[in-house]
């Protein structure tokens, strides 16, 4: 099973009058421990790769954004491509990807070209360990991946996940949002403007409508993600 690769090769990436996601890493609530005053909702994507090559990295809040020249996307592709073949024999990619023992911790999928999504089961082993299968292996270069062109990013949206309870302490007021209370049933998205000075990331914000009391956790986005 090789990757198809048209719509995302290098040479077209560049050239590309807007980019799209590639790849993305997604952590999963069993990967990091959270606080009482914390909430996964927020939690940006460990990593994403978008088609022009621009790409996003991710911790407990903030992202880092960097950019890939042609020959490092060339070799995101080979690697992938080298990645998927490994496991044709098997009958593709699996659903679940066991990395030893314990719950499920990441979420990769591929979003152009040959698109699929698994979920990683059990520790990452750490840098420094023996290589394993391609595959793994790939997703484990992902979850640690570093690059020079690294900076923070300044979101320009937000994507707002809203809950009626209370927490200890006091609220906050806001003017201009949406209602709270309508903005239960699904992630909202927040231009930056509106949320200037709020915490983002996992970080959790109490905030007062009329009687109610709701926390907002701001999970920030790269452009063009949902």
């Amino acid at each position: 099973m090789a990757l198809a690769l048209a719509s995302v090769s290098p040479a077209h990436a560049q050239g590309a009058s807007s980019a799209g996601p590639w790849m993305r890493l997604d952590p999963l609530p069993a990967e990091m421990k959270l606080t009482a005053r914390e909430s996964f909702d927020g939690v940006p994507p460990r990593f994403l790769l978008m088609t022009d090559g621009s790409v996003y990295v991710g911790g407990r809040r903030e992202l880092l954004r960097g950019m890939l020249d042609k020959t490092e996307m060339q070799e995101f592709s080979t690697r992938l491509d080298l990645a998927l073949k490994s496991v044709a024999k098997t009958g593709g990619v699996p659903k679940t990807l066991t990395m030893g023992d314990g719950p499920a911790i990441f979420r990769f999928s591929v979003l152009a070209g040959s698109q699929f999504q698994t979920v990683v089961v059990g520790s990452i082993p750490t840098p420094g360990a023996p290589a394993l299968a391609p595959l793994p292996e790939f997703i484990r270069r992902l979850s640690a991946f570093r690059h020079v062109s690294l900076r923070p990013y300044d979101p320009k949206e937000f994507a707002m996940t809203v809950k009626e309870r209370t927490l200890p302490g006091g609220c906050r007021a806001v003017r201009g949002w949406p209602s709270l209370a309508a903005s239960t049933s699904g992630e909202v998205v927040m231009p930056e403007n509106l949320v200037r000075g709020f915490p983002f990331g996992a970080d959790l914000s109490q905030i007062c409508e009329s009687s109610r009391r709701y926390t907002v956790v701001l999970r920030p986005l790269a452009p063009g993600e949902r």
